[in-house]
């Protein structure tokens, strides 16, 4: 094997004993798997925590694709423990150590220095996304960890030509495929330079009709766990309910019911996603290691074989890079978390580089030190321990989080006996989990608009459209149980803060919820003082302050008045972006042409403060509403104009209800060339 740097003497690790390299192996498993215990969540938490919990506790089926080799590990294992969500936290604990300890071997085979792949091993297991991911049920762990067991299967075979080493590989990639396929198969052609140095006998042996029936076979059954979702029956879990016929699992793992492609989108959107991902990368171990990073890229450049170059390239490239041209993601904070673990397995190789970069510090320092062994050995753990302080603040989330706390009040403030939608994937999770695993409030009954997830469905949700809007309408009149939800389009409503209550009868008001409002204090205080980092739990703050925002907007309109308390935690709401947009929202349309002033210094003030979280459409609201402002009297058509025009350019969605003003504005001062452009551009406007 081909040493890293290797016209310089090999370290003391590079020659040990096998014992010491499996000392090694597990100090590197113990190690990564101690911190990720310490730091991972002791409660309920967002992405897709909830919906895995439901899963794996109750039984069911995950959202498209399914990953049905991982869900069907966590059924059997996660009941086992009854120990809330650390059980499955744990498991992908397990794989991330696991993935660690086996990258480490496929380091070593590749570049024959122990130091290297120490060094990579750890790196990658305290980078900052996939340490994210280590503690937390999700599959990405999982993922990775079938990436680097496939590539030390073809690293075996390439050593020893043994043809079962093919048929091992096989079966592990086409159970890699019912974990997440997209993944796995960006990353395929790294796997296949892998062979370049033996592709003369790799073809040889393709030859063989035995070779390649067992290839085939071995693949075949490592898809098999695809066929638990169509055997799964009556899922107390499950996106869109029983999986019937083939066609509809074929759709169900295509991953049909998703749309990675945003209106809005362009390539400007790639071209800043690509910017911001080699800011990602670049980040995953530490302002120190930045240099550290390019300088192990070059050196192995010049160093390595080209295809054991090639190999890590391109497993950088598929899952940043090219996945990146493959999604169609505005570019704004919500999808940036969302694409944000998506390239685990492309930062093996920056954990790679970086692990060139200090061997070649170590061994140059081990040339320039009479210390051969002490400080050259000190500074790889100097600079990898430089790793885990970095990322330890981000990850560490052992702290009791304010996500549980929020579903549980939410839960023991509604009247007995309530019914509860819980719409966006967040709530479904966070309740979902407290409600149906935890048993929290079994007298109320939580669910779905749409008719997912649940088993306590309406009916299909591949039922007609038509079909699913009458039986919603049935239900609610006939329903006499108060029902609840944080946002429906059905009106009138009652605002309680966290949740509006259907009102058919009465016209809609605002009511306090005094089982809410100690959260609600809460809330604000991490929220003003930037304590909430995880982007998930900061865009779903955001939405929540919206709420609550609504609802003392709305008391302090109908209420004959606010006490001290209550005024003092309407300022609070309104000293942020969301209480400001939405204060908006709720006054604009009263028209009081007398609070045109104040409702223009709101706006401004907004504008001025506009946070990172803050999605496209909001901004594009913000933009509308001064526009709106603007128009009031006395009317200043021009600068409303610009308001509209700017708000259609950070939103171009064709449901910008700015369009419409705009159009108006355009009808008002004569600028019909404009009209006629804004309606060729949008021919589906209106304004009726």
């Amino acid at each position: 094997m081909i040493s890293v740097n290797s016209r310089t003497r090999p370290t003391t690790l590079t020659s040990s004993p096998t014992i010491k390299v499996s000392l090694l192996q597990g100090s590197i498993f113990a190690t990564t798997l101690a911190a990720y215990v310490l730091t991972m969540p002791r409660g309920i938490t967002l992405e897709d925590a909830g919906l895995f919990q439901m899963v794996c506790q109750l039984g069911g089926i995950s959202h498209p694709p399914g990953y049905p080799f991982f869900t069907g590990l966590c059924q059997a294992l996660v009941p086992l423990f009854p120990t809330g969500v650390m059980a499955g936290n744990l498991m992908s604990a397990i794989f991330a150590a696991l993935t660690c300890t086996v990258f480490y071997s496929c380091v070593q085979k590749t570049t024959g220095n122990v130091t290297t792949a120490w060094v990579a091993a750890l790196a990658y297991g305290f980078s900052t996304t996939f340490w994210s991911q280590a503690i937390i049920i999700e599959v990405y762990t999982l993922a990775s960890l079938f990436f680097v067991v496939c590539w030390r299967a073809l690293l075996s075979y390439v050593s020893t030509k043994d043809v079962r080493y093919l048929y091992l590989t096989a079966f592990l990639y086409g159970l890699s495929l019912t974990n997440h396929w997209p993944l796995m198969l960006l990353s395929t052609p790294a796997l296949v330079f892998v062979l370049v140095p033996v592709w003369r006998h790799v073809f040889i042996e393709l030859k063989a009709l035995r070779v390649w029936l067992g290839t085939i076979s071995c693949f075949t059954l490592g898809l098999t766990p695809y066929l638990a979702i169509l055997l799964t029956d009556n899922p107390a879990i499950a996106l869109l309910g029983e999986i019937d016929t083939i066609d509809q699992l074929i759709q169900y793992i295509a991953r049909s019911a998703y749309s990675d492609h945003h209106v809005i989108a362009d390539q400007s959107d790639r071209l800043s996603f690509i910017i911001w991902l080699i800011g990602q990368s670049g980040s995953q171990l530490g302002p120190i290691a930045i240099p550290i990073i390019l300088a192990g890229f070059v050196i192995g450049l010049r160093t390595l074989p080209m295809p054991i170059t090639l190999t890590f390239v391109l497993m950088f490239l598929g899952s940043t890079l090219v996945l990146n041209q493959l999604l169609g993601f505005s570019y704004e904070f919500l999808y940036r978390a969302v694409f944000k673990p998506y390239p685990v397995i492309s930062y093996l190789a920056v954990a790679f580089w970086f692990a060139v970069g200090v061997n070649f510090l170590t061994s140059y320092v081990r040339k320039a030190s009479t210390a051969h062994r002490v400080l050259p050995n000190t500074l790889a753990i100097v600079l990898v321990a430089s790793v885990a302080a970095s990322n330890y603040s981000d990850n560490n989330r052992s702290e009791p989080g304010w996500v549980e706390h929020y579903g549980v009040q939410l839960l023991e403030s509604l009247p007995p006996g309530a019914v509860y939608f819980a719409r966006d994937d967040l709530e479904v999770g966070v309740l979902g989990y407290l409600h149906k695993v935890r048993g929290m409030r079994p007298d109320i009954e939580l669910r779905n608009w749409e008719t997912l997830v649940f088993s306590n469905r309406f009916l299909s949700p591949f039922a007609p459209a038509e079909l699913q809007q009458q039986t919603m309408h049935d239900f609610l009149a006939d329903n006499e149980r108060p029902l609840f939800a944080s946002s429906l389009p059905i009106y009138p409503q009652e605002q309680h803060g966290a949740y509006f209550r259907y009102t058919p009868n009465e016209s809609g008001s605002a009511k306090r919820n005094p089982t809410m409002d100690p959260f609600l204090d809460y809330l604000l205080d991490l929220y003003i003082t930037g304590l909430i980092t995880d982007p998930h739990e900061l865009h779903y703050a955001y939405l929540r302050l919206v709420s609550f925002t609504r609802q003392y907007v709305g008391l302090a309109i109908t209420q004959n008045g606010l006490s001290q308390e209550e005024l003092i935690r309407l300022q609070r709401l309104q000293s942020t972006f969301p209480g400001k947009l939405t204060t908006l929202e709720v006054l604009l349309p009263l028209n009081n042409t007398g609070a045109k002033s104040m409702l223009m210094e709101t706006g401004l003030a907004a504008q001025a403060n506009i946070p990172e979280v803050a999605s496209k459409e909001s901004i594009g609201l913000l933009y509308e509403y001064l526009g709106r402002t603007a128009m009031m009297a006395p009317a200043d058509n021009d600068t409303a104009t610009t308001y509209f025009e700017k708000s259609i350019a950070i939103n171009p969605a064709p449901g910008n209800t700015s369009l419409c003003p705009l159009k108006v504005a355009y009808e008002r001062t004569g600028n019909t060339a404009t009209l006629e452009t804004l309606t060729r551009r949008y021919p589906d406007i209106s304004c009726k």
